[in-house]
């Protein structure tokens, strides 16, 4: 059987630019619009401690063990278009994973807005999207410790920040 050892682990594309301090043109997410969008009122609710256990134990079904998919926390945050052209915006949710040095893109909504209005944006993060694979154990395994949670336009355009602790 033919096998790919992936050594670069996560730290591929934008990761592997944010590991290495590399600063790129156009980053991940980079979009051009004639207005402007501000980001503010970050909050997250959910379970925080050691209310999550470490590894899944639902069914197997397809695409993995069926609480994979459950949502741990929720973002949300206010995105308003405080330009003079209407609009819409590629707003973006990236976490990093305690242990590692890259943030991961988790999520993205891109609501239309009207000049000077403003819509009330959420995001939910499930066990998956806050696991790592434990190539061991041949499982998604929930980390514990304290997870960055960024929120904004582009992967090095990230305004908001919370934290979310497992």
């Amino acid at each position: 059987d033919p096998q790919s050892n992936f050594d670069e682990g996560i730290y591929m594309d934008y990761k592997q630019f944010e590991k290495n301090h590399i600063v790129p043109r156009y980053e991940f997410g980079f979009g051009l619009s004639y207005t402007r969008f501000d980001y503010s009122n970050i909050a997250i609710t959910g379970r925080s401690g050691n209310s999550a256990s470490e590894w899944p134990t639902g069914k197997v079904s397809s695409g993995g063990q069926e609480d994979l998919w459950e949502t741990i926390a929720t973002v949300t945050f206010t995105l308003k278009n405080g330009g003079h052209v209407d609009g819409a915006e590629a707003a973006q949710q990236y976490v990093r994973i305690p242990g590692y040095r890259a943030k991961q893109l988790r999520g993205f909504e891109k609501p239309f807005l009207a000049a000077g209005k403003g819509t009330q944006v959420s995001f939910a993060l499930s066990r998956r999207d806050l696991s790592i694979w434990n190539t061991g154990a041949q499982k998604w395994q929930l980390q514990r410790g304290q997870y960055e949670i960024y929120v904004g336009r582009s992967s090095s355009k990230l305004p908001l920040k919370t934290y979310l602790t497992i």
